[in-house]
């Protein structure tokens, strides 16, 4: 079962940052899945700490297009990165160490929080690269 499923509808146009979409979105999934049905032969942690190191790289891959793109809102977009890593990394300790089990709270608020994200901040990116004229890597 999924939590959510890739659609079109999550597209910004830059072929990149799509993949690392889906990417989210499966590993967002996957800690769905064994929250929900106690999948056996995954770990919860190793899952979350999957989640938070490709957060990351895709932040930061992210953030590098936006540099070569000169995109204006750049320093917006890495302060709400920034503030994600920060309550990502937070909720990876708080599960990890024990302190707070997972909960349905926390898988909403991922699950929220990186679609509206991709559906807003990140379709702006995608709509200023395609109407520049941006030339991204495939």
């Amino acid at each position: 079962m999924y939590l959510v499923t890739w659609s079109p509808h999550y597209s910004i146009g830059i072929d990149e940052i799509d993949g690392h979409h889906r990417h989210l979105i499966y590993l967002l999934n996957k800690i769905y899945d064994v929250f929900v049905n106690d999948t056996p032969g995954w770990d919860l942690a190793e899952i979350f700490t999957a989640l938070t190191d490709y957060t990351r790289y895709h932040f930061s891959a992210e953030e590098e297009l936006m540099r070569e793109c000169q995109y204006p809102d750049l320093a917006m977009h890495k302060i709400r990165h920034d503030q994600f890593v920060k309550r990502l990394e937070a909720m990876r300790e708080s599960c990890t160490s024990g302190k707070r089990q997972l909960s349905f709270e926390l898988l909403t608020f991922l699950n929220t929080w990186l679609l509206s994200h991709i559906l807003d901040a990140d379709a702006e990116f995608g709509k200023f690269s395609a109407a520049a004229g941006k030339r991204l890597p495939a």
